[in-house]
């Protein structure tokens, strides 16, 4: 976790007195209905952060996490508990950190996002890492990340109450560079490697602009998952969306293409742009093809401040052609402390199909 430059300690002492505390209560439901069965959980979870003032550029930092409620073991939806569905809590943060002019470094448990490991906050408790992690801002619009990552938690993971090795004792090397100084647009590259497994070159470019009446954009990206013992393979995709501000709508439509073995996401949600609710790029199998239609809705143009909608049509039409989701989701913002979402997921995936729902409401304080 980096964030921003707190109150300086003149002592240690200081830099506890002036620590920070922040802390969130969730609440979250959900129905999973399959082959005619509907199944339902529900969850109260916590998470309470401290982070103490920097004392000569350190800090050290904590993130409890915990869901409790009705988990039941064999449970098909999104993971709200442990690998047995049954209620855990634990610490995913847990780091020092020392920022030193234009550096920071984070050791620890820790949260981070990059395109293939990121927290990917869809459940109870999203994905943390164990890691060792720098981050260099001392060059003008640019920002540099390593970090070798050895464990992972949270809902992406096979065990998510437990910290388990990434890549037995080898762990994850990760660089990433990321170039703020053209106009409007954002470019990153990255650069994964897990030894005798797989290396993944990854980039993406971002351009958006607007006017007076419209919002407009595109991205494109590129990933090659170079498999040491099998096939590789290669992902092109690219994004566009449009926006009219005085009604409030937005429409993307986003392709990706795979080329070669199935795509993975690792660790995380992925960073493709046709990924959905459940159905991503990965489901399409070898020589995947996926096309994301999406439209949102800003309420606030008729006054709902903070009110929001979004439908998807997530169509594959390569190999598993018959795979699609349709979403339908929403999120209301009633204060800085107070906020609520959910979403209607309808999947087909090759003999698979479902509908789930979805929905959390969030207190922080």
């Amino acid at each position: 976790m980096i964030t921003g430059m707190p109150l300086c300690a003149e002592s240690l002492g200081q830099s506890l007195s002036k620590a920070h505390y922040d802390a969130m209560v969730r609440v979250g439901y959900q129905s999973h209905k399959a082959d005619n069965d509907t199944d339902t959980e529900y969850a109260l979870g916590v998470k309470l952060h401290f982070e103490t003032a920097p004392f000569y550029g350190l800090q050290a930092g904590a993130t409890l996490f915990t869901s409790q409620g009705n988990g039941e073991e064999g449970f098909e939806g999104i993971p709200f508990f442990d690998e047995k569905n049954e209620d855990y809590a634990i610490l995913g943060e847990a780091y020092l950190k020392g920022r030193f002019s234009g550096t920071t470094l984070v050791a620890g448990r820790q949260s981070f996002d990059t395109p293939f490991a990121d927290s990917d906050d869809i459940g109870m408790v999203p994905n943390t890492f164990e890691a060792l992690t720098l981050l260099n801002t001392s060059l003008k619009d640019t920002t540099i990340f390593l970090s070798h990552l050895q464990k992972w938690a949270g809902v992406d993971s096979e065990s998510p109450g437990t910290f388990s090795n990434v890549h037995g004792n080898e762990g994850m090397q990760i660089v990433g560079i990321t170039y703020e100084g053209m106009s409007k647009t954002v470019v990153s590259g990255w650069f994964y490697y897990l030894k005798d497994a797989v290396k993944i070159s990854y980039l993406e470019a971002n351009y958006e602009e607007e006017t007076d009446r419209f919002t407009y954009g595109g991205a494109l990206q590129y990933a090659f998952q170079d498999y040491d013992n099998a096939e590789d393979s290669e992902i092109y995709g690219v994004a566009a969306s449009f926006g009219l501000k005085k009604a409030g709508l937005t429409a993307t439509i986003a392709y990706n293409k795979v080329h070669g073995s199935a795509a993975d996401n690792f660790f995380g949600g992925g960073p493709f742009f046709t990924n959905a609710e459940h159905n991503t790029l990965r489901e399409e199998g070898p020589d995947g093809e996926t096309i994301l239609y999406t439209i949102g809705w800003d309420a606030s143009i008729i006054g709902a401040e903070g009110l929001n909608f979004t439908a998807n049509i997530d169509a594959h039409t390569g190999e598993q052609n018959h795979a699609r989701e349709y979403d339908i989701g929403m999120g209301y913002a009633y204060s800085d402390a107070v906020n609520f979402s959910a979403v209607y997921s309808d999947v087909e995936n090759g003999d698979l199909s479902f509908q789930n729902f979805r929905m959390f409401v969030n207190y922080s304080f």
